[in-house]
């Protein structure tokens, strides 16, 4: 179990953890826009992105609530 500060901790941490991601994910859609990669396997690369990008998001929005659900430990 969880202390009431590792709790709170994990609810600041969500935020900042999606915010990281997005930008990562666009920094690198921006790269394969500019030509870093090309082709099929920019197409395939983009494609793959997309997913992942659509899949962490979901577990971004769902994280508050799940946090929210936790009892701390009675120290």
């Amino acid at each position: 179990m969880a202390t009431q500060e590792e709790i709170n901790a994990a609810r600041r941490k969500i935020p900042r953890l999606s915010a990281q991601h997005s930008d990562d994910v666009r920094k690198l859609l921006q790269l394969i826009d500019g030509g870093a990669i090309k082709g099929k396997a920019a197409n395939s690369l983009t494609r793959d992105l997309e997913g992942f990008d659509a899949g962490l998001k979901s577990v971004f929005r769902r994280a508050p609530a799940l946090v929210d659900e936790a009892r701390p430990d009675k120290v």
